[in-house]
């Protein structure tokens, strides 16, 4: 494993998705300012999340024919573009728009970021993709905080600070990756189907429990920091740090959680991760205190972020042949249906007894999820990659 090109493009993670990850934690602001209610914040959420989602696999596509790492940087320049933008505008329409061009952005990145790393990794992918993993989890940690500093320092004009980073970070990684690590050629009469088969029937269970986690890690996500400030009545700044805490705890779980799968197996972490998270979700909406929620979070972090890593694995896994396509699937179109459930909560939340009430509605989610991971197996043990490898996957 080339440990230097892993860490540039968990770096590159990192400066995507802290644009993500800045959003929720950006919704109370664009929400007091505009007078938005539950379901239009949610809507906003959606557009991001949609937008990021399901067009992944059409990248995921390209990324296995044309294998360009201009895609990262230029990924990277388009998500922190959008959100960098959010704080000038004035209607919902466009700030729509600007949250629909940062999740292009995402788009772009993720398939072409997971392919290189798989293929800079070797034999080693379950510790690439761990690595990768955790870069883009870092950036749901800093991005809640980045947030917070820039909006009480300059307002909601602040969110420039994301475009500026996102300009210095695409040049960085054009630098980095493009210039002086570009991909290598593929060779005469190779093919991806020399490299493994596809398992589609694994890879749809698996879907299944990706899209169940998208919805429980968005509707947390997306409402974290709006649950603390109207349910709790706690002010948006430290409702952004116990946003930047569960964030934080679930990054920590992501790194065990790679060890972990290493030792037990990638799809027993999943389901381990089910059985830590259902009786959190159980309990959280019935919390009155804002000390006791916030303890939860730590289960909740522990079981949506520690399979993480495990999932995007077992999904190159299984579609062998097609490494950017499963990787645009599970990064990407699966996650999707947690943008769409994001206004459904809201709109729960707006009409049907509020923010616990909607997150009632998470439980019996982790449930179907829990159950199908029940389904999932680990395929062979990995050996090391074949004559040609790096250039297929």
């Amino acid at each position: 494993m080339d440990i230097r090109k892993v860490c540039i493009i968990s770096l590159g993670h990192l400066s995507c998705d802290i644009n993500g990850g800045a959003l929720p934690t950006l919704l109370p602001y664009l929400a007091a300012m505009h007078n938005f209610d539950y379901q239009t914040a949610g809507g906003l959420m959606f557009a991001y999340s949609v937008a990021s989602s399901i067009v992944q696999p059409v990248f995921g596509l390209l990324s296995d024919k044309v294998r360009t790492p201009v895609f990262v940087p230029l990924g990277v320049l388009l998500a922190g573009l959008g959100i960098g933008l959010c704080g000038l505008l004035d209607s919902y329409a466009a700030i729509f728009a600007a949250l629909v061009l940062s999740g292009i952005g995402g788009a772009l990145f993720h398939p072409e970021g997971a392919r290189y790393a798989n293929r800079v990794s070797a034999g080693r992918q379950g510790t690439g993709l761990s690595i990768f993993s955790v870069g883009g989890n870092s950036g749901f940690v800093a991005g809640p905080l980045l947030v917070t500093a820039a909006t009480k320092l300059f307002g909601l004009h602040g969110t420039l600070v994301f475009a500026l980073l996102s300009l210095i970070m695409a040049a960085l990684l054009f630098r980095l990756l493009v210039c002086d690590m570009p991909p290598a050629p593929q060779r005469p009469g190779q093919t991806a189907a020399a490299q493994g088969s596809n398992n589609w029937r694994a890879f749809s269970i698996l879907t299944l429990v990706i899209m169940s986690r998208s919805i429980l890690f968005l509707g947390l996500n997306s409402y974290i920091p709006l649950y603390w400030t109207d349910v709790f009545q706690v002010g948006k700044a430290d409702a952004g740090l116990v946003l930047t805490f569960f964030c934080a705890v679930g990054v920590t779980s992501n790194v065990l959680g790679g060890m972990l799968a290493d030792k037990i197996g990638y799809s027993r972490v999943i389901r381990l991760a089910y059985a830590v998270c259902l009786p959190a979700l159980l309990l959280f909406p019935r919390m009155d205190s804002a000390w006791l929620a916030a303890l939860l979070l730590a289960p909740l972090a522990v079981g949506l972020f520690s399979p993480f890593s495990a999932m995007v694995v077992l999904g190159q896994k299984y579609l062998a042949r097609n490494v950017g396509l499963a990787s645009g699937v599970t990064l990407g179109l699966a996650l999707s249906v947690g943008g769409i459930a994001a206004p459904l909560l809201g709109f729960v939340a707006d009409h049907h007894g509020g923010l616990p009430t909607a997150m009632q509605c998470l439980a019996p989610v982790a449930l179907v999820g829990g159950l199908a991971a029940c389904l999932l197996r680990d395929s062979a043990p990995e050996k090391p990659a074949p004559s040609g490898q790096d250039d297929a996957a």
